[in-house]
């Protein structure tokens, strides 16, 4: 599984993998510093992302797109 992280600041996208999940990890065009949420604490998420047939997109808030 992959997670899309999307920096608050600068909007840049980039792909991580599941073992990210509940780290934080420097954006890769701006520096800064962000929390990648544990994949336990977006249950709503994980059943998209299980079901899912092409990309899920999670944002900082916990919504999930795709």
């Amino acid at each position: 599984m992959h997670i899309i992280a999307q920096c608050p600041r600068c909007s840049f996208r980039w792909w991580l993998d599941a073992t990210a999940a509940d780290r934080r990890m420097r954006c890769r065009k701006c520096l800064r510093l962000l929390k990648v949420p544990d994949l336990t604490e977006l249950a709503d998420a994980s059943s998209v992302i299980s079901e899912a047939r092409s990309q899920v997109y999670v944002d900082d808030t916990g919504r999930t797109y795709g």
